[in-house]
């Protein structure tokens, strides 16, 4: 459902089954932000790969989000210690989603 949305407003989406296949993409294709979820498919969750994800040359700096029903503040710290840019609750709409990754990414100005 949020990548249909963000399709809709404008947004390039790429799609991971699990967290060995967003890091690939990740460090790959370089995207401008990742949005990804507390439990994955694998031998990793949201919290490993985005420390992963910050400790890569590639994807250091890409604004990550984690989208999570776990929201209790130890959930929200463990989400901070680990390199999260945005701690976001479900449900969370996608709406309010997208804005989020919005105000993360970097204005263009229309001058090179």
């Amino acid at each position: 459902m949020y990548a249909e949305y963000f399709r809709v407003r404008g947004f390039a989406t790429l799609q991971a089954d699990n967290a060995d296949d967003a890091y690939r993409l990740a460090t790959e294709l370089q995207p401008a932000a990742i949005i990804t979820v507390t439990t994955l498919l694998g031998s990793d969750d949201g919290l490993t790969l985005t420390r992963r994800l910050k400790a890569s040359e590639e994807t250091r700096m890409t604004p990550v989000l984690i989208l999570t029903a776990h929201v209790l503040e130890t959930d929200r710290q463990a989400a901070a210690a680990a390199g999260c840019d945005r701690f976001v609750p479900k449900p969370c709409p996608p709406d309010v989603l997208a804005d989020m990754v919005q105000d993360l990414l970097p204005r263009w100005d229309g001058h090179d």
